[in-house]
């Protein structure tokens, strides 16, 4: 990859006042709710959904619809789609603006854990009854692998231009017959809500004869208008013998043009290492340009091979031979510790744009539209939505062995209706509540989880201007 240059730090979200011109709300202020999602239509609208969580909403998915004027909560409508369990979702609309869902549910089937249904709708989609939901994969999870279930956003879900749904998962289930690891790229051509027409390949190196399967870890998945599917994730490669490639591992771009149910037809290049961590976490997502090109978004781990990038995000791109490291780019966008969990969308004319968390859970947004694959991209930053307005607008009572509270964002997505972002997220509020046991002198206390609920954002946040006088440092890997 080519050098990467960081932008000089940017002031931190904590100071910021709250934003001025945006606005928010929740999707369902009287209940809890969470995995919050959105798309946009070509004419403009918006899709969103997001599942219950409580008790009484726990196995239900809600879809919600607006075509105009989506800044008054009269505008849309919703519906109400049982499904046992659901916990994580992803929406996404064909082109001529027929939503699609996948929805990530509990399951303990086979030795799996996790099921995914397909949900599609054609006509009046705000009425239970057209919509059709179906299983087309399951998984099974690692000990510890729900532990960032609703922190560490899917990006696996897309359309292509012939509205045909892809979606790739990860999966090491050893209870399947025959087992069933790898990383797998599934799509339907016709009839998806038929299981059957459902066809995966598995683009990890497998050799089961040895045990031995690469492993991948958060993968991204965009398609190209045309059908072509391309790939990014973490992953610690294997030759073709099956041999741990040394000090390979890292973030790995995959595209593939033609015959892609063949593993040996997907190309792949490492485009830089990832960092490690996990609060914050690193994170990626990918999109295209109509012509096939990659963008990406990267929030970095700690302890990178460059220590100038730790917990940074950065902005990815190729435009010619992508399969190569040395046509990647990369520029540095914010302050350390700015930029966890990206979400990247794309504007029909290519222009990059960002929602991510700040450093204290608040969300960020990101716009360039003048040389943003350059190292004189004209980028703006704001605060879209602060964790102080968004706790204004639902108050939560502490109980009464509880003195303080923490709001912070969670899973944040991004839609382009027009040019105009929409911003979909979960907000959680914990308490820290003091217990003193009999007999012992010393008070303790634990962070408790009291309420979460999904969140739209809209409007113009308020701008963040970077320091006078800075200017960006060259770094290479």
């Amino acid at each position: 990859m080519q050098p990467i240059r960081l932008l000089a730090a940017l002031l931190p979200f904590l100071i910021l006042p709250t934003a001025a011109e945006a606005a928010g709300r929740y999707f369902a202020p009287a209940q809890e709710s969470a995995s919050a999602a959105i798309a946009a239509d070509s004419a403009g609208g918006l899709h969103a959904a997001h599942t219950g969580y409580d008790g009484e909403t726990g196995d239900f998915v809600y879809y919600s619809a607006c075509t105009a004027s989506c800044e008054n909560a009269g505008n849309w409508r919703s519906v109400t789609l049982p499904l046992a369990d659901p916990q994580i979702l992803q929406v996404a609309v064909t082109p001529d603006g027929r939503p699609r869902l996948m929805i990530g549910s509990s399951t303990y089937v086979s030795g799996a854990s996790t099921l995914f249904t397909y949900a599609e709708c054609d006509t009046a989609c705000t009425e239970a009854a057209n919509w059709t939901l179906v299983p087309v994969a399951n998984k099974a999870d690692g000990t510890f692998g729900n532990i960032f279930l609703y922190r560490i956003p899917q990006h696996s879900f897309a359309v292509d231009g012939e509205g045909r749904p892809w979606f790739a998962y990860t999966d090491a289930n050893y209870g399947a017959e025959p087992d069933h690891y790898g990383t797998f790229v599934t799509t339907c051509a016709a009839d998806c809500t038929d299981p059957e027409n459902w066809t995966e390949t598995n683009v990890a190196v497998r050799l089961p004869e040895r045990y031995t399967t690469e492993y991948w870890d958060q993968v991204a998945l965009a398609v190209t208008p045309d059908g072509r599917p391309r790939l990014l994730g973490k992953v610690y490669p294997l030759d073709e013998e099956g041999n741990q490639i040394e000090n390979g591992e890292g973030l790995f771009y995959y595209e593939c043009d033609a015959g892609c149910d063949t593993r040996t037809n997907w190309r792949r290049t490492r485009i830089i290492d990832t960092g490690s961590g996990s609060y914050p976490n690193p994170g990626w997502d990918l999109e295209v340009l109509p012509d096939g090109r990659p963008r990406a978004a990267f929030f970095t781990g700690s302890s990178m091979l460059q220590p100038s990038l730790d917990n940074s995000l950065l902005y990815l791109w190729c435009d010619s031979a992508c399969d190569k490291d040395a046509n990647w780019y990369g520029h540095g966008l914010t302050a350390k510790g700015d930029g966890e969990s990206p979400d990247l969308a794309l504007t029909a004319s290519g222009a990059p744009r960002l929602v991510f968390l700040g450093g204290y859970g608040d969300l960020g947004y990101l716009a360039c539209d003048i040389d943003c694959e350059s190292d004189k991209g004209q980028w703006s930053l704001a605060l879209q939505d602060s964790t102080d307005a968004a706790a204004a607008d639902r108050p939560t009572a502490l109980p009464y062995t509880c003195d303080a509270e923490l709001w912070h964002g969670l899973i944040p997505r991004l839609a382009v209706a027009g040019d105009k972002p929409w911003f979909a997220y979960d907000l959680v509020v914990e308490a820290r509540c003091l217990y003193k046991e009999f007999g012992e002198p010393e008070i303790t206390y634990q962070f408790h989880e009291l309420w979460r609920g999904a969140r739209l954002s809209w409007g113009d946040g308020t701008l963040v201007p970077p320091p006078s006088g800075a200017s960006a440092t060259s770094l290479r890997r």
